[in-house]
């Protein structure tokens, strides 16, 4: 066991962008295996959810085989309070606040709530562990010797992240998906810079899950709500939010010269 252990590790450091790309591509396919599957709701719910149980624990023992430490005492920081409530906003925003308040998006009749929220809470923990406790420091390792490494790290490691999506481009279409490797992509950015100021993956998973949790709510099976969330107020609110983020993060991105996750 000690043994194949070593080797794990002596092949994930040796080659760390190809072993993050091949990890990636695996959690991709476990997370596609429910969509080969027609069957009722809530086997197909059963399904999602154990696909997303494999997936975080293949990740969590990779992580701790290699020594990538997800769960350290989190850094507070003024750096890191900033952007987490900064990248809480952003997710808080992905809500159809302005809809629900106006009547344009209603809760469906009889609504599963809880179904919902261990859905996308299962999507947070799964994709956050994959992507950001295991993809993310084998980038870094790949890239540590590059000038502005840590800028570099979040933005490959969201690249792999949002090109990943692209699979969705087979039920979804090619008008959506690309529209979703787009915003995965800053998204991507989002959790992964936060992960890297806090040092801890529960700060990225409550992003995750919150942002999720407004973003898929129209989505079937699984969703809660119908109707449309893109007014022109919404639509205004985000673009500025999204600039003002944007902007913060790269200026701290572009200036940090910690050492890196921890490991």
């Amino acid at each position: 066991m000690v043994e194949m252990k070593e080797r794990i590790r002596a092949r994930a450091f040796s080659s760390p962008i190809l072993s993050a790309i091949s990890a990636a591509l695996f959690a991709v396919v476990i997370f596609s295996v429910p969509s080969l599957f027609k069957v009722q709701k809530d086997w197909l719910f059963a399904l999602n959810l154990c696909c997303r149980v494999i997936a975080a624990v293949f990740a969590f023992v990779l992580a701790k085989i290699c020594g990538f430490k997800m769960f350290t005492r989190p850094k507070i920081t003024l750096s890191a309070i900033l952007l987490s409530v900064l990248g809480l906003i952003v997710c808080v925003n992905n809500f159809p606040i302005i809809g629900f308040s106006t009547g344009k998006v209603k809760l469906l009749a009889n609504p599963d709530i809880a179904e919902y929220l261990f859905y996308c809470v299962a999507i947070g923990v799964a994709e956050e562990a994959v992507f950001r406790g295991f993809v993310m420091p084998l980038i870094g390792i790949g890239l540590r010797q590059r000038k502005h490494a840590p800028f570099l790290t979040v933005a490959v490691s969201s690249g792999i992240f949002a090109l990943c999506h692209l699979f969705n481009i087979f039920s979804a279409g090619i008008a959506s998906t690309t529209l979703q490797v787009g915003y995965t992509f800053l998204t991507g950015c989002l959790f992964a810079t936060v992960y890297l100021f806090t040092e801890n993956i529960v700060f990225p998973i409550i992003l995750h899950t919150v942002y999720d949790l407004g973003g898929l709510i129209f989505t079937s099976p699984f969703g809660v709500a119908t109707g449309n969330m893109w007014d022109a107020y919404t639509v205004i609110i985000t673009a500025v939010l999204g600039v003002i983020t944007a902007a913060v993060f790269a200026f701290k991105l572009w200036n940090y010269k910690a050492g890196g996750l921890r490991a």
